[in-house]
């Protein structure tokens, strides 16, 4: 599953999905005011067991955009500001097969660092089974992105796809979870006694509603 996730990644490289933006920016300008670059890494998160039906909720903000020479400096995306340079898609993957859930871009990004996929019928996550959530994250080359305290963070070239969080263009991937059918859970003994007594009611006031209604029919 991982081996198709990192082809499907480089496919969507090649196949030109991901866009490049321009700022405006005379890239000499990073020379002259010194700004340091940065490199992004796309974090999925984590996922827990899911109930065939419920929601799955797909937050990116463990992704970083982090300096490239390997100082402590690192910020969430989703602290960033202005994500007009970025790219960020949201892919699912079972065992034999994937499917894009979500792609933004520009402007649209923020609307995809939180973000909710359904599952059961008419879904990716129709059945039960094993699945994992791939996030692919990308920032322009030779732009600068403003930082959350001040100055800009400057981006290279290097934008081939990476996993390490080494180049501008990153995928991630999570850990396998399980998708099962609803749980009902079936009332210990004890718990079941404590019922009874309800049940008993009920089925006393439904017996009096039947005899009074066949005394008013008669």
């Amino acid at each position: 599953m991982v081996k198709k996730y990192l082809k499907i990644c480089r496919s969507l490289v090649r196949v030109g999905l991901v866009s490049a933006f321009g700022v405006g920016i005379s890239f000499s300008a990073a020379a002259t005011y010194n700004y340091n670059y940065f490199d992004v890494l796309a974090d999925p998160g984590t996922y827990g067991p899911i109930s065939l039906g419920d929601d799955i909720n797909l937050n990116a903000c463990g992704s970083t955009f982090h300096r490239a020479d390997g100082s402590s400096e690192s910020y969430s995306i989703c602290d960033l500001s202005n994500l007009q340079d970025f790219t960020l898609g949201w892919v699912a993957y079972s065992e034999d097969s994937y499917q894009i859930l979500s792609w933004y871009e520009g402007s649209n990004v923020a609307n995809g660092l939180e973000t909710t996929v359904s599952t059961g019928t008419g879904t990716f996550f129709s059945d039960v089974g094993n699945y994992l959530i791939g996030l692919y994250v990308a920032v322009a080359g030779d732009t600068y992105v403003p930082l959350p305290y001040g100055s800009y963070g400057a981006t290279g070239n290097d934008t081939d796809l990476a996993y390490d969080g080494s180049t501008n263009t990153s995928g991630g991937f999570s850990n396998t979870f399980a998708v099962s059918e609803v749980y009902t859970p079936v009332p210990e003994p004890m718990a079941a006694l404590m019922l009874l007594p309800g049940f008993i009611l009920i089925a006393r006031r439904e017996r009096r509603r039947r005899a009074n209604a066949k005394t008013m029919a008669a």
